[in-house]
């Protein structure tokens, strides 16, 4: 069935330690303490879906994020100045399979 929305499924990988040491605990602690009510309220106008994780063996830190549009989600990361960490990938998923449906 083809898209017929603009929204993005974004994957984000963080390799670790990232250059200053941090380790993916550390990482993921950072968006734990880091996240407000004042953010969340903000993403929730364009956000559908945000999950972090962090390895159990410290290599990676990851998160996964539905946004409505990639303006959306460029315009949140942006307005809070977030920066990509040292070494930070974003990937962008295509494509919608799964067991589980959303909504």
């Amino acid at each position: 069935m083809p898209r017929v929305s603009d929204d993005v499924w974004m994957l984000f990988v963080v390799p670790c330690p990232v250059p200053d040491g941090r380790m993916a605990r550390d990482v993921y602690e950072k968006r734990v303490t880091g996240i407000t009510d004042e953010m969340r309220i903000d993403a929730a106008r364009g956000c559908r879906f945000h999950r972090a994780w962090h390895a159990a063996d410290g290599s990676a830190f990851y998160a996964r994020a539905h946004w409505d549009s990639r303006d959306a989600a460029r315009g949140f990361f942006e307005r809070w100045q977030i920066d990509d960490e040292a070494g930070e990938r974003a990937i962008l998923l295509e494509g919608d399979i799964g067991l589980v449906a959303l909504g």
